[in-house]
């Protein structure tokens, strides 16, 4: 493989990971704007099924985005051995602290939802 497909690849990798972490707070935001101004209205088997499927597709855009970093980081690092004198902000720390950050997001949003189950006046007045 040459310099300048791996050059490539690399950066489609980042693209990639940058699109994930777009789609993972997007899925944030919806969860936290549906607790916001539903939460407080709906059923207990309603809260149940959204956050269960909140989880579910959070944990799958949270973990493909570590995969996506670590395939980053071995294109990197092919990139390290041809130009050691550059510096790459891509590494395994970067990644499992990325991963740990917006993994903790998804229990932080569950917990808003049973603030605004709980107290429903924290969330919108609903006329």
């Amino acid at each position: 493989m040459s310099e300048a497909e791996i050059y490539e690849l690399a950066l489609m990798t980042f693209d990639s990971a940058a699109n994930q972490v777009g789609l993972l707070l997007t899925l944030i935001f919806a969860y936290l704007a549906t607790a916001y101004f539903v939460g407080g209205l709906l059923t207990r088997f309603q809260t149940a099924v959204v956050s269960f499927l909140f989880i579910i597709a959070g944990s799958i855009f949270t973990l493909g985005l570590y995969g996506t970093m670590q395939r980053s980081i071995s294109f990197v690092d092919r990139l390290r051995d041809l130009h050691p004198e550059e510096v790459y902000i891509m590494s395994e720390t970067w990644a499992v602290s990325m991963t740990i950050l917006l993994a903790l997001a998804i229990p932080v949003c569950l917990f808003f939802m049973y603030q605004i189950r709980r107290q429903p006046r924290l969330g919108a007045k609903v006329q």
